[in-house]
């Protein structure tokens, strides 16, 4: 998203959305293992986070126009 060839809406949108997909894969299959690994505990709030953030990305895009 930060390459400087100009910002295209449509595939920034894309990107973003197979982020949050991608996060939210991997956050569900670590939520099935975050109680007895502190690891897929922590990479569960990582996806979280990721996720926020490409919502909250997102959210602003769609507020600009």
């Amino acid at each position: 998203m930060l390459r400087m060839q100009g910002m295209n809406p449509a595939t920034m949108m894309s990107m973003l959305d197979a982020c949050i997909a991608m996060c939210q894969l991997c956050m569900d299959e670590c939520m099935e293992h975050a109680d007895h690994s502190e690891v897929c505990k922590m990479c569960a709030q990582a996806c979280q986070a990721c996720m926020d953030a490409c919502m909250a990305m997102k959210n602003s895009m769609m507020a600009m126009g």
